[in-house]
């Protein structure tokens, strides 16, 4: 082999190499990433109450924690599980409640280049809402848990071969019957009332992300 084809045959393995490091997604690469998201989101409260139903339309705002693992199933793919505890607020001010939500998340990766990708993501999972108001004489807590749904679409920009920052946009929505309640200490029969609450709304996400 003559020097020339020596340094085209290093030159060609030295580039493929590269290539190979540089995509942000690949087979077997694991993703972490902990970012926040705030949420504005149109509800739905249905009671029925002895055959009766009841329906109020209103709006609500959330502010979640989302914390997300991935794993590469291949180049244009990745399968993981989220975590996004936050707080819910809707008209009413409540002053305490907490949401949670839980699932898996399939992502796809429409761009993979070098610290640049282009997502997709889906996302499968439970939802859950702990709802307290506290008035003068009147102190309500609630409990609601059931389905979530979303969908997203953002871009990764990665500043070294493991830090970067994720960007989303995503539709999310809820269906969470209501499970117990209470009024000034006293647990109402769950089989006097039948509630549930539905969100659908979108949120905007900012995430410090990790591969490796």
């Amino acid at each position: 082999m003559d020097q020339r084809t020596r340094i085209a045959t290093f030159t060609l393995l030295a580039f493929s190499l590269s290539s190979a490091v540089a995509q942000v997604n690949d087979k077997g690469t694991f993703h972490a990433s902990l970012g926040i998201a705030a949420g504005g989101h149109a509800t739905t409260y249905e009671t029925k109450i002895l055959g009766l139903v009841q329906t109020e339309d209103d709006g609500a705002v959330t502010v979640t924690y989302p914390i997300e693992l991935g794993y590469g199933l291949g180049k244009r793919f990745s399968l993981g599980l989220y975590i996004e505890p936050g707080v819910y607020l809707d008209s009413s001010a409540s002053e305490s409640n907490g949401l949670v939500l839980l699932g898996i998340q399939p992502r796809f990766y429409l761009v993979n280049s070098n610290r640049f990708a282009w997502m997709a993501s889906l996302q499968l999972g439970t939802s859950a809402l702990r709802y307290d108001v506290d008035e003068p004489g009147n102190s309500t807590k609630a409990k609601y848990s059931g389905t979530n749904v979303g969908l997203s679409t953002g871009v990764g920009f990665y500043f070294t071969d493991h830090i970067g920052l994720n960007l989303h946009l995503r539709y999310v929505g809820t269906v969470m019957p209501l499970r117990s309640w209470s009024l000034n200490g006293v647990a109402l029969d769950p089989d006097l009332i039948d509630a549930k609450l539905t969100t659908r709304g979108a949120a905007v996400q900012a995430s410090l992300a990790f591969k490796f």
